[in-house]
Formats: C-alpha cells, sequence, structure tokens
C-alpha cells in the first residue's frame, strides 16, 4: 500500500469511526457536503488569521494594521498577554516527520523553542496558540495534537538541532497551550520517558490496525463507530446508512478536532 503521512487528524478520525478512515483518507470520496456551519467557518477563518500574524510576528516581519475588531481585540491581548517565552533557537511553523510502521507521523509547531529549562538543563519549548474555547489542563493531555506533538519531537526533534540533541529527550519536552479568552493561564504539558513509551505504543498499535484493515480490500471491513454524535457531525451519512442519526447542530468549533484544512484536503505520502 501507499505509505500514509498521518496527522493528528488521522488518530483522531480512526478513533471516531474507522469507517470514516476509510472513507475520507483510503477511498478519498469527496467530503459531500461542508461539515461545519457558518459560525464555526468564520470561527476557524479568525483562528487561521490569527496565526497567519503570529507567524509574521515571530519571523520578524511587519504587522498590517487590522481591521477586523474581534483578531484585534485577540492579537492585542496576546501582545500584553502572551506567554513566557524562554531564551533559545526559534523555530516558527516548523514541520517535522518521522517513520512510524509503514508510514510517517507529521506534526507541524507554532513555535518551538530550543534552550533550556528553569535548571538550566537542554530543553525544547513548543507553544501553540489556541482563539477557542479553554480546555482542562487533563483533555488537552489527552487530546491526540499534544500527543502527536511531543511524541513526534520525541522521536525527531535533533534532527532540526543536533548540536541540541539532549533537548529532545522526553523529560526535556513540554507543550503550552495559549488561550486568547484566558491568557493569564497557559496549559503547560510536559512529557517523560515513560509516557512517551506508552504513547508511541498506542500509536504503533493503531497504525497497525489501519494496515491491517488496509489488507482486507473492502469498506465494510472498516466498522462503523457505535457513537452516534459522531454520525451527526458526519458528512458520510447516507454512504454508512447513518441517517437516522440525525442532522449535526451549529455548536461552538471544537479543538479537539482536526481543523477543516485537515478534513477537506488529502494526507498522503
Amino acid at each position: 500500500m501507499t505509505a500514509l503521512t498521518l496527522t493528528q487528524a488521522h488518530f483522531y478520525t480512526f478513533r471516531a469511526c474507522p469507517r470514516r478512515f476509510y472513507l475520507r483518507y483510503l477511498a478519498r470520496v469527496p467530503w459531500p457536503e461542508a461539515p461545519l456551519g457558518t459560525a464555526q467557518e468564520e470561527a476557524y477563518d479568525l483562528g487561521h488569521r490569527f496565526h497567519r500574524r503570529a507567524e509574521r510576528h515571530f519571523l520578524g516581519l511587519a504587522d498590517d494594521a487590522e481591521t477586523d475588531p474581534t483578531l484585534r481585540v485577540w492579537w492585542d491581548t496576546f501582545r500584553a498577554q502572551g506567554p513566557p517565552l524562554p531564551t533559545g533557537q526559534r523555530f516558527v511553523e516548523a514541520g517535522l516527520t518521522v517513520p512510524i510502521g509503514n508510514h510517517f507521523l507529521t506534526g507541524r509547531f507554532d513555535l518551538l523553542i530550543v534552550g533550556a529549562d528553569a535548571i538550566g538543563q537542554p530543553a525544547a519549548h513548543l507553544f501553540d496558540w489556541k482563539t477557542g474555547d479553554p480546555r482542562p489542563i487533563d483533555r488537552l493531555r489527552a487530546a491526540w495534537q499534544t500527543r502527536v506533538y511531543l511524541a513526534v519531537l520525541a522521536q525527531g526533534g535533533a534532527a532540526l538541532l543536533p548540536d541540541a540533541a539532549d533537548a529532545f529527550a522526553p523529560d526535556r519536552l513540554s507543550l503550552t497551550y495559549w488561550y486568547a479568552a484566558d491568557p493569564q493561564q497557559p496549559r503547560v504539558v510536559t512529557y517523560d520517558a515513560a509516557t512517551h513509551r506508552r504513547n508511541w505504543a498506542e500509536m504503533e498499535r493503531i497504525v497497525a490496525e489501519i494496515d491491517r484493515l488496509t489488507a482486507t480490500d473492502t469498506a465494510e471491513a472498516w466498522p462503523l463507530t457505535d457513537d452516534l454524535a459522531e454520525c451527526r457531525r458526519c458528512a458520510y451519512q447516507a454512504l454508512t446508512g447513518r441517517q437516522s442519526a440525525g442532522e449535526a447542530q451549529p455548536e461552538s468549533p471544537d479543538e479537539d478536532a482536526p481543523p477543516p484544512d485537515e478534513w477537506l484536503e488529502p494526507q498522503w505520502g
């Protein structure tokens, strides 16, 4: 089979519904209707624009005058109450890909700083900017974004900066989520070797299960979810016979789910 380049979206989707994973990423069936309502689309668009503005800021590029009032408030908040940043070498919107099984695992980081921790030991710090509803730390710790980003960095971060390879040991890694709606309470997720072993082993099991199901070469071999709430968020209802689950109702964007560009664009190696 063709090697997949797996992202947090792939793991999220497979766990949500293996059949949806098959239809989206293997059969490559076009998403038959917009999975987001108008409010969600607008929220994601503003979030995307905020990230691009942060990218320009950390690259030292000039900021254009902001006309959208919501985005202006977010940006003013970020400039005044952004998370404290350690000194070190910065990587802005850096991508990193590592092998996993017969495939690849990839992440793209808003900001990576390779420097030192509070006691002067080499360390790598990830930062991720959020414009949605703040999430509790336990939910963030379990999120696929957190798990994939830290795993990728532990497995292959040394390739970004070979002279600082010690900074990428699992117990030297952290991921800070900064929420525009709760700027004074950044959520810091730390990592360690035992967590990385469990995390990586589970991802390897999922990849092996994807390979096993792919070998059957039939859509019916990919199980449907038992959670009808997932079906109400799925535009493949007509292909899975789950129309009776009902239509999705507009709701706040869930930042645990993959962003729309990962839903709508193929992710193939």
